[in-house]
């Protein structure tokens, strides 16, 4: 009995790695030459959007079903802490492209996978025409003398678009 239950669970092991690897291998990167030098990973899936909705908009992709993510390059805006700029500088940009109001429901301090420190935040807001409830998410960081925001604007799927923002790297 105990011996089955091994073998099934290596099975089962087996099984996940092999669904995993379509999903690995479908991968996609992309690659901004700076300055700041960075890279942002994303799933495959994703088709280069018609148009950028910011000047300083260095990469924008959609997804099927309309969500879209987005990486940003500007000059650090004078007078505000890393820490403040989701909510002083991100915030209003971002109800003012929108026309809503949204809430910053999350704000927090994380280290990126090359050792620099950034910021990862949440913006609960409502798509006007629509009345469907967003979820913006987005990792600041600043570096070289320049802001880089990497936002991701779902409705659902929320994990899988979490990692996309925190997959930021410096080069």
């Amino acid at each position: 009995m105990r011996r089955g239950l091994v073998l099934t669970g290596w099975y089962l092991v087996a099984a996940m790695i092999i669904l995993a690897i379509p999903v690995w291998s479908s991968a996609a990167e992309f690659s901004y030459a700076g300055p700041p030098a960075f890279t942002v990973t994303f799933p495959g899936g994703s088709s280069e959007a018609d148009e950028k909705t910011d000047p300083a908009q260095v990469w924008r992709i959609e997804y099927p079903g309309g969500f879209f993510c987005d990486a940003s390059v500007a000059p650090i805006p004078e007078g505000i802490a890393l820490k403040d700029y989701p909510e002083k500088s991100y915030k209003p940009g971002l109800e003012k492209s929108v026309g809503a109001n949204s809430k910053l429901s999350e704000n927090k301090e994380i280290t990126l996978a090359d050792g620099n420190k950034a910021y990862y935040a949440e913006f609960s807001w409502t798509h006007p025409p629509t009345g469907t409830p967003i979820t913006t998410m987005i990792v600041v960081s600043y570096k070289d003398g320049k802001v880089v925001t990497v936002g991701c604007h779902p409705y659902g799927d929320y994990g899988k678009y979490e990692k996309i923002v925190k997959s930021l790297k410096f080069k």
